[in-house]
């Protein structure tokens, strides 16, 4: 009487039972890469945020760097001009003479510091790239899982439907003979 699957649920359905319906078997795999995903979009938050202070920690370094350079040519032109007055003596001479070197010597470390800050910029953007990649692979993994859960979820509701036309039809039988 009941050749097809299914059966057993409208015979207990019609009982006055309701079955309880299939619950998805990968279920605790989706719930596992939908938290792989919230931990990628967070490291890549992270990522971002490193980036961006390198960004900024660059930025200062250039400021720094232009403003030493500026205030150097300042000087240096205020001196031209005493010089050209003949305002100056050997003894100035010789101070403009070290603070030139002093100067020189902070640009130079002023510059420096701007290189390490644009390499720290690159190490930030590498990593923030790989972040990305990351987060992608592990939205790709979780989608498989969300599409396959769909898929599940219609192949019940076609069953569902399924039994319920051969209630129907056992029903409208029935009524007839």
């Amino acid at each position: 009487m009941w050749g097809r699957t299914g059966a057993f649920e409208v015979h207990c359905h019609l009982a006055g039972r309701q079955m309880p319906s299939p619950k998805y078997p990968l279920k605790p795999l989706l719930e596992h890469r939908k938290r792989m995903v919230d931990d990628a979009t967070a490291e890549l938050g992270g990522a971002v945020r490193v980036r961006e202070a390198a960004d900024a920690s660059r930025a200062r370094a250039e400021a720094d760097r232009r403003a030493a350079e500026e205030r150097a040519a300042r000087v240096r032109g205020e001196e031209a001009d005493r010089l050209a007055r003949g305002e100056l003596r050997a003894a100035d001479l010789a101070r403009g003479q070290a603070w030139e070197i002093g100067a020189s010597a902070e640009i130079g470390q002023l510059t420096r510091a701007v290189e390490v800050a644009e390499q720290n910029v690159e190490r930030a953007r590498g990593d923030e790239a790989e972040a990305r990649v990351v987060l992608a692979r592990k939205m790709a993994d979780r989608d498989v899982v969300v599409k396959d859960e769909a898929r599940f979820a219609d192949r019940l509701k076609k069953r569902g439907l399924a039994v319920e036309e051969e209630a129907a039809e056992e029903a409208f039988r029935g009524g007839r003979g």
